[in-house]
């Protein structure tokens, strides 16, 4: 018994059109996750994960995407600073200049070392009656 040989064409066709291809990219540069990416695209996530293993490039133009909302969140950081906002400049300093600018306090124990905590343990505590 011999096997057929598939001809040009037969099998399943491709959920992976330029069509689909450009939903993930546009939906991607929205910065949406993979899982909402491949909703917006209407494919599954096991057929953009295989389309990425055969298609490495495409995988690492997607990551690359997904930093635009990031950048463009920076730009009008920029701005803003540029332009004198002091709420803007203040914000700023507290997330990058943390070391003289930060609101966060941090509790040690002596010499920077974790602080001692006590436990107590009580037996035979009853619940208040009402």
């Amino acid at each position: 018994m011999t096997k057929k040989k598939n001809q040009k064409g037969a099998g399943r066709k491709t959920v992976m059109t330029d069509l689909t291809l450009s939903k993930l990219k546009e939906g991607f540069a929205q910065g949406f996750s993979v899982n909402n990416a491949c909703i917006w695209a209407d494919i599954s996530h096991s057929t953009y994960f295989e389309y990425c293993k055969k298609n490495p490039q495409f995988s690492e133009h997607c990551k690359s995407l997904q930093k635009k909302p990031l950048i463009k969140s920076i730009l009008v950081i920029n701005k803003s600073l540029n332009d004198g906002d002091v709420s803007t400049a203040k914000w700023y300093a507290e997330r990058k200049g943390k070391e003289e600018f930060s609101l966060r306090v941090e509790n040690t124990g002596k010499d920077g070392k974790d602080m001692a905590v006590d436990v107590i343990i009580k037996d035979n505590i009853k619940p208040k009656s009402k």
